[in-house]
Formats: C-alpha cells, sequence, structure tokens
C-alpha cells in the first residue's frame, strides 16, 4: 500500500491480505450480514439497528481511508476496525430511539449497494469519472431511499434492500478471506487517497474470484 511501488499492469494492483483486522472484519461482516438478511426482514428492530450501524461504518471507514497514510500496520490496522465498528454499534442503538426516522436506513443502504454492484461489473469500473461514479452512487442510493417514503412501497422496498445489502456483505466478509479483491476493487472505485495503489495505476481487473462473488 505504498506509492514507492509501481503497478505493472499485471494482475491485482493491491494484494489482498489477511491481517488479525481482516480476519475478524470478515467473521463479523458473514455473522451480522446472515442476520440482517434472514432476520431484518422479520424483524424491525434488527433491521434498524444493522443499517444505521452498517452506515455509520461505511462512513467511519470512508473517513479513513481518506486522511490515512499507506502502508499502515497490523496494529494501527486494528484500531481503525475497532473504531468503526463502535462507532457503528453506537449509532446503531441510537437509531432504536428514533425508529420511524431510522427506519428507511435499510433502503438507503440498498440503493447503495445496488449502485456499487453495477460499478464493480467492469475492468476499472463501470464509469470512470470520478465525479460520475460519485452522482450514481448518490442517485442509486437516493432512488432506494426513496422508496421508503411511501407505505405502499416502503415494505416491498425494505424487503428487496435488505436482502441484496445482506447479501453484499456477507460477499464482503467472504472476500476478506477468499482474496479475491472485491472490497480493494470498491477502495479503487471510491479514488478517496491517491496513496492507496501503487503508482500509474489507472484500471483495476475483474479476476475470475470477482466474478463468481459479484454473480
Amino acid at each position: 500500500m505504498s506509492t514507492a511501488v509501481v503497478y505493472s499492469g499485471k494482475g491485482l494492483p493491491l494484494q489482498p491480505k489477511i491481517t488479525p483486522a481482516i480476519g475478524i472484519a470478515g467473521i463479523v461482516l458473514i455473522a451480522t450480514g446472515v442476520i440482517y438478511t434472514l432476520i431484518g426482514i422479520k424483524k424491525r428492530w434488527i433491521s434498524i439497528s444493522l443499517s444505521t450501524a452498517y452506515l455509520v461504518a461505511l462512513a467511519v471507514t470512508v473517513l479513513i481511508v481518506y486522511v490515512m497514510n499507506p502502508p499502515v500496520t497490523d496494529a494501527i490496522q486494528g484500531a481503525f476496525f475497532v473504531a468503526s465498528c463502535v462507532t457503528g454499534v453506537i449509532f446503531g442503538a441510537v437509531a432504536l430511539i428514533f425508529p420511524d426516522v431510522t427506519d428507511g436506513l435499510g433502503c438507503l443502504l440498498g440503493g447503495f449497494c445496488v449502485s456499487m454492484w453495477f460499478l464493480v461489473l467492469k475492468d476499472g469500473g463501470l464509469i470512470i469519472s470520478t465525479t460520475g461514479k460519485a452522482i450514481f452512487i448518490a442517485l442509486m442510493s437516493l432512488a432506494g431511499f426513496s422508496l421508503s417514503f411511501s407505505h405502499y412501497t416502503r415494505s416491498y422496498g425494505l424487503i428487496a434492500c435488505t436482502s441484496f445489502a445482506g447479501a453484499t456483505i456477507i460477499i464482503l466478509g467472504i472476500d476478506c478471506y477468499s482474496r479475491a479483491g472485491l472490497k480493494e476493487f470498491w477502495l479503487y472505485l471510491w479514488a478517496l487517497n491517491n496513496n492507496t495503489f501503487p503508482l500509474n495505476t489507472n484500471t483495476y481487473p475483474i479476476t475470475r474470484g470477482i466474478r463468481v462473488e459479484i454473480a
């Protein structure tokens, strides 16, 4: 994860590694993803708390990636994971106090996951422009969130978005161990920190493992 390395154009620009933090994150993502997918649709409080926790943890992760200075040691990576996880848990619990306000966040999360699924369908991303990617993610997220505005579409929207988001979270957890590179592809698409990838990284190949995961 250092810019001292130059990408040769062959293979993945950033080789996935199983560090202690990544290993624990994988367990958390798979376990909570299964609960969110199978039970979240039936139990409102689980849907509200987990969808809020995921969104807040995602926001913290984005902020960390933006400000971090690679390469990052395993200890610092662990601290980053704890910060994201604990913040998500706290806000997930707080969200239960305002269920009428946070009930639709599952649709927002689902819309975001759908946008990322579309973006990873092509080498280097379905949309190349950083601004275009940001607009696409925002529009898809808002489109998903809009399903929660009406009582006619809320239930169906939550079912669809919870299922898709849960499946995405499980796959990201699996990717922590398969090292296919899907989560690193997300980092590439976000383009938050120029130091995350080696020099001359102007694309990201879709490996066979990534194709299996996005299928």
